[in-house]
């Protein structure tokens, strides 16, 4: 069952390919939020103040822009995706623009990463986790390929979105019961999966923050980004011009900190750092405190 809805997912990026290579170039609002998303994620990564080679890993590498706005940092990056039109067209923007050397391409899956521990300084996996089953295991995954004192950026689709409260269709409490039918139908072989049923999964900030922190990843810093497309029965009710400007003057009450606003953006964006290595004086004391403490007892 999880593998059918993975293996949907896949056909659902490799037909729309061409839609996730344009919508950096685009003026709507569900692509400018997505443009905006970018933005934030490098100047974060700008931030981290990574030295020139530092090993990057970005997982659902798209069309590959995320990949070379790094490698132009001067950062050896390992661009994976677990859909092979996507990969493909990441190799072509890499040759294009003759950065071969700086970054590698290949299909990868974020639950079974094919590298060793404590491999990167930095892995990004930008809208990845709302279209897989486990979250949990690839954040895992991600935190074990981190070197000690490492960072992780993720982003996930936020459950508590306004757009979709006020959408009668798209309410988040109507969500179960759409993919209960789904699933009963297909059990039933009434009908199969499709690629029209492919759709995100959304995740409220604090299931996110639960796992970054049982896989020893501490949150250092998080931000909901993006208001919009509002739609009334699937049907967008503002112009592009007017959604844009919409969204923009909501992302600033989000920024801030305005009740409301500040936890209701489209995307939740994290940044989270791998627990540094104990010392061998750390570790130490540790022992002969619970040593210590056994004795007392």
């Amino acid at each position: 069952m999880q593998f059918e809805q993975q293996e949907e997912v896949n056909l659902y990026f490799h037909q729309e390919a061409t839609f996730w290579k344009e919508i950096y170039t685009r003026g709507d609002v569900y692509s400018g939020i997505h443009q905006q998303r970018h933005e934030r994620v490098l100047e974060w990564v700008e931030q981290l103040g990574l030295k020139a080679g530092s090993q990057v890993l970005e997982i659902g590498c798209g069309a590959g822009f995320l990949s070379l706005a790094l490698a132009e940092r001067k950062f050896d990056v390992h661009a994976i995706d677990s859909v092979g039109a996507m990969v493909e067209q990441t190799r072509q923007h890499v040759k294009e623009a003759g950065m071969t050397e700086q970054i590698s391409v290949d299909v990868g899956d974020i639950t079974s990463l094919a590298f060793q521990n404590e491999s990167f300084d930095l892995v990004l996996a930008i809208g990845v986790i709302p279209w897989i089953e486990r979250p949990d295991i690839a954040i895992k995954e991600m935190a074990r390929v981190l070197k000690p004192g490492a960072h992780v950026i993720l982003t996930a689709d936020n459950r508590a979105r306004l757009n979709i409260w006020l959408d009668p269709l798209r309410h988040p409490l109507l969500l179960p019961l759409k993919r209960l039918a789904k699933f009963l139908l297909h059990h039933s072989r009434l009908r199969r999966y499709s690629v029209g049923d492919v759709g995100s999964h959304f995740h409220s900030s604090r299931f996110i923050d639960k796992n970054l922190m049982s896989s020893e990843l501490v949150k250092v810093k998080s931000v909901t980004l993006g208001f919009g497309p509002f739609t009334l029965f699937n049907r967008s009710i503002l112009s592009d011009a007017s959604g844009l400007k919409l969204h923009h003057r909501l992302q600033r009450l989000a920024e801030r900190g305005i009740p409301l606003f500040r936890s209701t953006g489209a995307q939740y964006i994290a940044l989270a750092q791998k627990k540094p290595a104990r010392s061998f004086e750390e570790t130490t004391a540790t022992q002969k405190s619970a040593s210590d403490a056994a004795s007392v007892q």
